[in-house]
């Protein structure tokens, strides 16, 4: 056996496993976005790297990458896509930077991703409010909503119009299986927010009341569709049906280079969730039930009225140019 080679693949499971553990505390004790958790791991990961190659530093980040991808929650039940998004636009970051980079050590290179990776937080952090200002433009007084799922970033667009004087009425779909709509419900009445909680089911019967549909989205798909939990497709058919707006509020790190036709189209990491729902203690159930459990569903891009980021409100049709503007520059 090579011992060399040996201890160095030791040495990355040492690696790895420290940059799962950090993560995960990270994402249980903080408040902070997942995504700038990812990149807090990785400056971490990049200041005590031993790799005296750049080769071998932006081997090590993209492993690490990989390996949270495949291993990490990000929380809420996500799926994998909304790390592996941020991880792709990170990755693009870091080669950008090393293409022009002039550092002549890898104390000056490591510096160099260090700053990378802050600008990059620092851009992730104003995303948020970006949107906002986005979106107070859209809001009205006498307007109810619908909310699908749970979003950081439609909550807190909600709440910051709250604050400005924009009360509107919020309906809000249990969200099942994972019924992240009650989270919602729960961090909206806490500031005073009018809302409503309705069963999945009665989302097509509520529709016609509603002015507008509001979502977030775990990635922003190549042809300016969405992927997002489970449900997120059959709201805004509804919508479309009853002639409603749907807008997706979305950050650019969420977009992907993926290019989905139909649900068979995610793979079945994204499609389905491994836990087994929860389902009432009142109800008898056959025992050796079969039943499927989908995690997240592909909403297309003609259901779409208009995708909020923080880099400008879009049509599904303009996604695409915005993706070669990011992945080509």
């Amino acid at each position: 056996m090579n011992l060399s080679f040996s201890s160095k693949s030791d040495s990355m499971s040492i690696t790895l496993k420290k940059v799962l553990d950090e993560f995960t505390q990270l994402n249980e004790t903080t408040k902070e976005h997942y995504a700038v958790i990812l990149i807090k791991v990785m400056i971490n990961l990049i200041t005590n790297s031993k790799e005296m190659t750049m080769q071998g530093l932006t081997h090590e980040i993209k492993t690490a990458g990989e390996y949270l991808i495949n291993n990490a929650q990000a929380g809420h039940g996500r799926s994998e896509l909304v790390l592996r998004s941020t991880q792709t636009i990170y990755q693009h970051y870091i080669s950008k930077g090393l293409q022009h980079s002039k550092a002549d050590s890898m104390e000056a290179l490591k510096q160099t991703l260090l700053e990378i990776s802050q600008e990059l937080i620092d851009i992730i952090i104003r995303s948020k409010d970006n949107i906002k200002t986005q979106c107070l433009k859209f809001f009205n007084n006498r307007f109810k909503v619908l909310v699908v799922g749970y979003s950081n970033v439609v909550i807190y667009s909600l709440i910051e119009a709250f604050k400005a004087g924009i009360v509107m009425e919020i309906y809000i779909p249990e969200g099942r299986p994972k019924s992240e709509g009650i989270e919602t419900y729960r961090q909206l009445t806490e500031i005073g927010y009018p809302c409503k909680l309705i069963f999945d089911s009665a989302i097509g019967q509520v529709m016609e009341n509603i002015d507008m549909v509001l979502t977030g989205a775990e990635a922003v798909v190549e042809n300016g569709g969405i992927i997002n939990r489970v449900g997120t497709y059959t709201t805004a058919i509804c919508a479309k049906f009853q002639k409603k707006p749907f807008y997706v509020l979305a950050e650019s790190f969420k977009f992907t280079r993926l290019f989905p036709l139909s649900q068979k189209d995610l793979s079945d990491s994204i499609r389905y969730s491994q836990e087994e729902p929860c389902f009432s203690e009142k109800l008898q159930l056959p025992e050796n039930m079969d039943f499927i459990n989908p995690l997240c569903d592909y909403t297309p891009p003609d259901l779409i009225t208009l995708l909020f980021t923080d880099v400008g409100v879009f049509t599904p049709s303009a996604v695409s140019e915005e993706l070669i503007l990011i992945f080509n520059t």
